[in-house]
């Protein structure tokens, strides 16, 4: 009988790495910000901005409610709510023209998305065994990017014929239907269900949720390696981030691609998303989360590289690369998140490790951004020199993966 349980707690819980894909994909990275820019032909900053103040707010509220949900044992409670949000608001964006009351709609169902990450890698913990974190977590990550592709396809007529509002609630509902299986079938291991959470919203059990938190982020000081890595991450994924955020504009303007062809270079980039999901998860619990990492690092340059220099018809390569890329950077580093931190801190954990996430989702958008801004007079140029000016953060970030190793090492 365990036997059967447990690949049904895996697929349930990598399942909601699908239903994330829809919002991260059709909202994200596709069709909000071309709806912004070509339909409403607003400039990308403003774009920026309304992801930046969303995951401002995430970066705030996560520390904290991932440090209630470890001293709870509830972190399956907050991802039902935080999915709900994302799910209500999403759909909402299909029921406006404004540009006004879109930005706000976005960052609220971006707000939900984000926050219901948190619990849901900490969730990882109840269904995969420690030897196989990073396999699990590759599965999750591949059953991801299979979601971008359903995504992709099931909603490719939709826009094609009916538009982009038809394509948000569609999304929406495709999010709900796929995370049905993990907020059904995982469980919380030790929840304390003889206390409601307000019991955890009162005074006392706020500021002891603080005292937890300050205690983490100063061990977190103390501790190099998690330090070192959390700098690392910070820095990757300012790119990762601006990356997601105008891949579709960018593959646009600089290589000239059409709607259709769009979502069809998307299709194939998500194809190697998916194989380096899995198959980073087998190297890094092989060869070691920290040396895989920097392999990913490397990785960015090379795709960062191809992407501000070369022309058609290397674009097809450069989504190659960028999504082996993007798919083994998740996996890796939230399955060394799980190394660097015992079992019990691991909500707060992916709390301060999303925290830098939120943080970077805010200073890579605005970067890329304001590099539009300012060389707008070059015209087509300017994306490039955006693209260029990324690996600057790439390299830093090595940079801190390469002492995190030396830490290590002793």
């Amino acid at each position: 009988m365990r036997k059967i349980k447990k690949p049904l707690l895996i697929l349930s819980w990598a399942l909601y790495d699908t239903a994330n894909q829809f919002f991260a994909l059709n909202v994200v990275s596709l069709y909000f910000p071309r709806w912004l820019n070509i339909e409403k032909n607003s400039p990308e900053i403003l774009y920026s901005l309304s992801f930046g103040i969303s995951v401002f707010f995430v970066a705030i509220c996560a520390p904290i409610l991932g440090a209630i949900s470890d001293i709870s044992g509830r972190r399956k409670t907050f991802l039902i709510y935080f999915t709900l949000i994302s799910v209500i608001f999403t759909m909402a964006l299909g029921l406006t023209g404004n540009i006004f009351l879109a930005l706000v709609f976005f960052a609220i169902a971006n707000f939900g998305c984000q926050g219901a990450i948190v619990f849901y890698n900490a969730l990882m913990l109840n269904v995969a065994s420690p030897a196989r974190i990073g396999l699990v977590s590759g599965l999750g990550r591949m059953f991801g990017y299979a979601g971008a592709l359903l995504a992709l396809y099931f909603t490719k007529p939709v826009i094609l014929n009916v538009g982009y509002e038809a394509t948000f609630v569609l999304t929406g509902v495709l999010f709900l239907i796929f995370s049905l299986p993990c907020m059904i079938f995982v469980k919380d291991v030790s929840p304390k269900e003889d206390m409601p959470l307000v019991y955890f919203l009162q005074k006392e059990k706020i500021l002891q949720t603080f005292r937890r938190l300050r205690s983490t982020l100063f061990d977190s000081y103390k501790v190099t390696p998690l330090r070192n890595f959390l700098k690392a991450a910070f820095f990757g994924l300012c790119v990762v981030n601006a990356i997601i955020l105008f891949m579709s504009i960018y593959i646009g303007k600089v290589f000239g691609l059409e709607e259709s062809e769009i979502i069809n270079l998307i299709a194939f980039s998500t194809v190697f998303a998916i194989v380096g999901s899995i198959v980073s998860g087998f190297i890094s619990d092989i060869f070691g989360h920290v040396r895989s990492l920097i392999g990913v690092f490397f990785l960015w340059i090379i795709c960062l590289l191809g992407a501000g220099l070369l022309h058609p018809p290397f674009h097809w390569l450069i989504g190659a690369l960028a999504g082996i890329s993007l798919g083994s950077t998740w996996v890796v580093s939230r399955a060394l998140v799980i190394r660097l931190v015992p079992r019990e801190k691991i909500g707060e954990a992916f709390g301060l490790f999303n925290f830098v996430g939120y943080c970077s989702g805010i200073i890579g958008p605005i970067f890329w951004g304001m590099v539009l801004l300012v060389f707008s007079p070059l015209g087509e140029a300017r994306y490039r020199f955006a693209c260029l000016g990324l690996i600057v953060f790439m390299v830093i970030g090595s940079y801190f993966l390469l002492r995190l190793r030396k830490d290590l090492a002793r």
